[in-house]
């Protein structure tokens, strides 16, 4: 049975004329950083310099890119184009919004009543390394206005990411969640859940399932919950830290995050998984689904992603891009433990199981 999302939650909003042509704008303008992006490695590989010959350091893969394409036309205007639109997202999505606001915010928050349940900690005081950072350059950071679950779930996600990746984010979700070894999970949660779309593509694979869902996030969580009461989902959402969740022992026995460990520092990640094998039942299983491992990548591929994250809001992927989770997981304990990358590279999976006795 796949969960059925009305048009509040999913399909793109009857926009005004002018965010339409903004959201358009941005678009285009990230076409053009793709295209400066392929000259300038053209350039690059006319210097001789190919995945083979980039230094084994990725701190001197950067220095010698950088060095070597220092009066690159293409290269400059790339650097340019790329901080305009890391910028530019959050605020063009947020006005877009705001010109609809008037019509839209009722229906949204109409939605904030049905089965699902959503508790907020007004104590909650979340950690510097989560503060200090605005995720995906995300203006204010995720609770930055009232709204930022739906701008950021539904504007920023659906009418920007999956026309500028050309892939359906969505089903590589459901694609990661599938690589579960059951179909019988009762109890999930979901750890990170921001503003629902893992925990659609859980609801789709696991549809006999009660499903929670853990983040720092309110405004996020609020927006999972107007998804959730839209499909009529009973889903439980809770302010909460992924390292420290106050669930009790074993209360899980399907614990997945998507997306969420290249936010996290390395030591928060492994917190994430110790609190993961606490809260999982024996037996129970761990998916997590996030960004390519850089050593399974060819060195120009892993200085790309780099490149991209160290200018798009994301200081800790390089941390979690280069952790091997596999041998994390089997440290911690799991058994059973595989990694594959899906798709086109992305995302990487881990499976791991807690031991049964």
């Amino acid at each position: 049975m796949l969960v059925m999302i009305g048009s509040i939650a999913v399909h793109p909003p009857a926009l005004a004329q002018r965010g339409r042509a903004a959201i358009d704008f941005h678009i285009a303008m990230r076409g053009t950083v793709s295209a400066l992006q392929r000259q300038a490695e053209s350039e690059l590989a006319g210097h001789g310099i190919v995945a083979a010959t980039l230094p084994d350091d990725l701190d001197d893969r950067h220095r010698l890119i950088d060095a070597t394409l220092a009066d690159s036309n293409a290269y400059r205007l790339r650097a340019l184009t790329a901080e305009w639109t890391a910028r530019d997202h959050g605020p063009t999505c947020q006005a877009a919004f705001d010109e609809i606001a008037d019509t839209l915010v009722p229906r949204l928050d109409a939605l904030d009543e049905g089965p699902a349940t959503l508790e907020l900690d007004p104590d909650l005081v979340p950690p510097d390394w989560f503060t200090r950072v605005w995720f995906h350059r995300t203006t204010g950071g995720w609770d930055a206005s009232p709204y930022n679950g739906y701008v950021h779930g539904e504007l920023i996600h659906k009418l920007i990411l999956t026309r500028v990746f050309g892939a359906d984010i969505f089903a590589q979700r459901r694609a990661a969640a599938e690589l579960a070894p059951r179909r019988d999970y009762a109890r999930i949660l979901d750890m990170g859940a921001s503003s629902g779309h893992n925990m659609v593509a859980l609801a789709q694979v696991f549809s006999d399932a009660q499903l929670s869902g853990v983040d720092y996030s309110g405004r996020m969580l609020e927006h999972a919950r107007r998804i959730a009461n839209e499909a009529g989902q009973p889903w439980r959402l809770y302010q909460r830290a992924c390292e420290a969740t106050g669930f009790a022992d074993q209360s899980f026995d399907l614990v997945a995050s998507y997306n969420m460990l290249h936010e996290l520092p390395r030591g928060i990640i492994r917190a994430m998984f110790a609190e993961t094998f606490r809260i999982l039942e024996p037996g129970g299983t761990m998916l997590v689904g996030d960004v390519p491992r850089y050593a399974e990548l060819d060195k120009l591929a892993a200085w790309r992603f780099d490149h991209v994250a160290r200018y798009g809001g994301e200081p800790y992927w390089r941390v979690s891009a280069s952790t091997d989770l596999v041998a994390l997981a089997r440290e911690l304990g799991f058994v059973a433990v595989s990694g594959q990358a899906i798709g086109r590279g992305t995302p990487y999976v881990l499976v791991a199981a807690k031991p049964a006795s």
